[in-house]
């Protein structure tokens, strides 16, 4: 199999994966999942919490974004996310510890900004422990 394009996901403190071949990928996108396929058209999209999942080469890889962009350009997808990971690089306990003090903080009296940031983590978190559960089967 001939890969079309190659994926590039970045933070602002890492580089998650570059040059990943890809015949095709699916993206979250705040307008809903998109696939993009060879020739697929130039876009420019906001990010979606949630996972990419990459197919090419005989393998799928999965990774999880929130909130950011993604670039379509002639045979490369940028991806430029606030945090990601791959799904075999994330640990699952502290996933687990993060989702329950996140939960407990949303029972507080929280300002809207507070309120926000934790229904944030409680979504990574609930992503995070979604794509480990989907590798390990």
């Amino acid at each position: 199999m001939m890969s079309n394009f190659v994926v590039n996901i970045l933070t602002p403190s890492s580089v998650v994966a570059k040059n990943v071949p890809a015949e095709s990928v699916f993206i979250p996108t705040l307008k809903g999942e998109i696939e993009v396929l060879a020739g697929h058209t130039h876009i420019v999209e906001k990010l979606a919490t949630g996972s990419v999942a990459v197919h090419g080469d005989d393998q799928e890889r999965f990774f999880t974004v929130t909130n950011g962009i993604v670039k379509v350009l002639n045979d490369e997808i940028t991806i430029l996310s606030l945090t990601s990971e791959e799904d075999n690089q994330i640990d699952e306990e502290r996933a687990t510890n993060a989702l329950i003090y996140a939960r407990e903080k949303l029972k507080d009296t929280l300002t809207d900004e507070e309120l926000v940031k934790y229904r944030r983590k409680v979504e990574r978190a609930q992503l995070r422990l979604q794509l480990v559960k989907q590798i390990s089967k």
